[in-house]
């Protein structure tokens, strides 16, 4: 289930950075260090964003389960778009 595996996490580290650790805070003078939520969010944002680009892998538990049950593409994978065919008689 990467989708909500993904989203949560997105969603959970954001609330984790905001909450506890007051958006990277306290705010000072020598205050460099912005959390570790942020960064973990962002590495969530980056694994939708390499799933939903490169397509789903071939390797995954997910992968399997989808083509035993077909229905738990819908909350396993994310919806991606297809290039149409590139048809030189056209251009």
């Amino acid at each position: 289930m990467r989708k909500i595996t993904y989203v949560s996490g997105l969603f959970l580290s954001f609330i984790i950075w905001a909450v506890p650790e007051g958006f990277g805070g306290p705010y000072g003078p020598n205050s460099t260090d912005i959390g570790t939520g942020i960064v973990y969010g962002l590495a969530f944002l980056m694994l939708i964003v390499i799933n939903v680009s490169f397509r789903p892998s071939r390797y995954s538990l997910d992968f399997i389960l989808e083509r035993r049950w077909p229905g738990w593409k819908k909350v396993a994978e994310f919806h991606y778009h297809r290039p149409p065919p590139c048809n030189p008689s056209l251009t």
